[in-house]
């Protein structure tokens, strides 16, 4: 947890799972000793009436005054971060998400908590998507005293980026166990080798059973142990997500590549779809600065 100092918590004003994104990061900051919170809001631009914006100052102050002030009772009332954190709130109006960009771009978060709601899903995957840290989404209802732990992995580099967080998030709960899911794919064209499909399968999976002991020697987990879990399924995203309800997980933790601007802009089409989907807190686990480089060119400040 130790690399989780600088959190930045997402608050729409507008749902039950503010309260729940709050409690989950009072949690998040206790557990890993958090030095600095930010509690943010970005806003729309105040309508006098359907369809005409008033962009009037005296409205925008008004509201700004407003929505500054409903976002320090929510946190005032139920936030509790550890001794000697810093927890500041920030209105954003005008251009809202664009705004929450250039401020991420600026700052030095090293992890965002976002509640999750069905009127804000567009607004989450974007933030998952873009956002150059890892962020953590939090549905209505998630509870912080997480006992189970599921990581989606597939042996590859940002894989190994999630097991080690998951790792840590098992560590500050004193868990001793996690479970590692690898789904995959049975290839189009298996029957033209002769192997029978069955068989095809029991090979696969004793492969990626030995290539997970492999990858997970590799990491050094503090102690925690791990059960690996490997099933065929035409629809990975779907599949982690039955794991995850299989096995009762109440977290849920995956990689991002973010490698680059690029592969950081695409998120990948199965971290997106369980991005969208996932009923319980999921953990999307970027390397610190991930697409940077892209927001630099939207956003650098002109000489």
């Amino acid at each position: 947890m130790k690399r989780f100092k600088n959190l930045l918590v997402h608050l729409d004003l507008e749902g039950r799972h503010d309260v729940a994104t709050i409690r989950y990061a009072s949690a998040v900051c206790a557990l890993g000793h958090a030095r600095r919170v930010e509690f943010v809001h970005t806003g729309r631009t105040p309508a006098l009436f359907a369809g005409t914006p008033d962009d009037s100052p005296a409205r925008t102050a008004a509201w700004l005054r407003q929505a500054n002030a409903d976002a320090e009772r929510l946190v005032k009332r139920h936030f509790s971060g550890p001794a000697g954190c810093r927890a500041s709130v920030q209105v954003f109006g005008a251009a809202g998400f664009n705004d929450l960009l250039d401020h991420l771009r600026r700052g030095d978060s090293d992890l965002i908590l976002v509640g999750k709601s069905e009127p804000n899903q567009g607004f989450v995957e974007k933030l998952a998507r873009k956002a150059p840290c890892s962020v953590m989404l939090v549905p209505s209802g998630g509870s912080v005293a997480y006992r189970r732990i599921l990581v989606s992995t597939d042996f590859s580099d940002h894989s190994a980026r999630a097991l080690e967080v998951a790792a840590a998030f098992a560590r500050a709960r004193k868990l001793k166990r996690l479970v590692c899911f690898n789904g995959y794919e049975i290839p189009y064209g298996q029957h033209r080798t002769g192997i029978p499909r069955e068989q095809f399968r029991k090979d696969t999976e004793t492969w990626r059973q030995k290539r997970f002991e492999e990858f997970r020697q590799q990491i050094d987990l503090g102690g925690v142990t791990t059960e690996f879990v490997c099933r065929e399924s035409p629809l990975v995203a779907q599949s982690i997500l039955q794991e995850a309800e299989r096995q009762k997980s109440d977290l849920l933790v995956m990689g991002a590549r973010g490698m680059d601007a690029l592969a950081a802009a695409l998120l990948g089409s199965t971290t997106a779809q369980v991005v969208r989907e996932s009923p319980i807190p999921t953990l999307v686990v970027k390397p610190k600065g991930a697409g940077r480089g892209l927001l630099d060119l939207l956003f650098g400040d002109k000489p």
